[in-house]
């Protein structure tokens, strides 16, 4: 009789575990507000690096602070943003920021925030033509940025975070116009799986420039907005389903399976009790590694 009822326990446990995988999200790990957990620790965390045109100048509507950060932060509320904008940032002094921020911790609580950053955006470039060097040399930069970020927070952390580098909205203020079109170029042919750069600021009208043909109006950087949120929650879950696979479907991304939890990626349900991995981890709050 206890063969039979333990039969029909596997049978029942086996029917609801396929129900389960069937309706398992398409990529692993909860999404917040609609926005992959890249790091896949129950939350989702994203840092913004940039200019002025990031740390919100021109905004009226917010005291010239904010920008578009602040507003996807109101729509988004179960998300953390960190508004890095710094008034004037070019790409060389970022590449020493991080430098000095990760190896001499002359910044720690600028490392910390991006040690935690699921998805970090670098939206900066514009003020490299005022160096009167080629676009091509601040687009390498950005790369560099990008490179340094990786490896720096894995480095601390053994974690990677998702990096983007943002397509720029143009000014229309003289040579700085074609310059950054430029660059824009570069930077839209340098998209590619693991280093997207296909976040589109570039198609935000610059008829929401203010007078001085660089910053928004508090209009536009609500465009900014828009177009960020949409990214977001549209762009990066299809990109996520690619980067973070999800190979049994117990909503659990493969990489952290063994590397954080000490689940089995080949099998949704590692201890056999009926319950994905996913579900144990991230609802009921019970081990994916012990029947119960």
């Amino acid at each position: 009789m206890r063969k039979l009822h333990r039969l029909l326990f596997l049978f029942t446990a086996s029917l609801l575990l396929g129900a389960l995988i069937s309706t398992a999200p398409a990529y692993a790990c909860p999404a917040v507000n609609g926005i992959p957990d890249f790091n896949c620790d129950g939350k989702v965390e994203i840092s913004v690096i940039g200019d002025s045109l990031v740390a919100g100048f021109g905004d009226t509507k917010n005291q010239n602070k904010g920008g578009y950060i602040t507003r996807a932060q109101t729509k988004l509320r179960a998300v953390k943003f960190n508004n890095l904008g710094v008034l004037g940032l070019r790409t060389r002094e970022l590449l020493l920021l991080l430098r000095d921020s990760f190896k001499r911790s002359k910044n720690p609580e600028l490392s910390a925030s991006l040690k935690r950053s699921d998805i970090i955006i670098l939206d900066l470039g514009r003020n490299d033509r005022w160096l009167f060097g080629p676009p091509i040399e601040t687009f390498r930069n950005l790369k560099r940025a990008a490179t340094q970020l990786k490896r720096y927070t894995k480095d601390a952390t053994g974690l990677s975070p998702l990096v983007v580098t943002a397509v720029l909205m143009l000014p229309n203020r003289g040579s700085q116009g074609p310059w950054v079109k430029e660059l824009n170029g570069y930077i839209l042919r340098g998209n590619t799986l693991q280093d997207p750069s296909d976040l589109r600021f570039d198609l935000v009208s610059k008829r929401l420039l203010s007078k001085d043909q660089i910053h928004p109006t508090s209009q536009g950087y609500t465009a900014l907005s828009q177009t960020f949120t949409t990214y977001l929650t549209k762009k990066l879950p299809k990109r996520m389903r690619q980067l973070r696979p999800d190979s049994d479907k117990d909503g659990l991304s493969d990489v952290y399976e063994s590397l954080r939890f000490g689940t089995d990626p080949s099998l949704p349900d590692t201890d056999g009790d009926g319950k994905l991995d996913g579900e144990e981890v991230f609802e009921t709050g019970t081990d994916p590694l012990s029947f119960d």
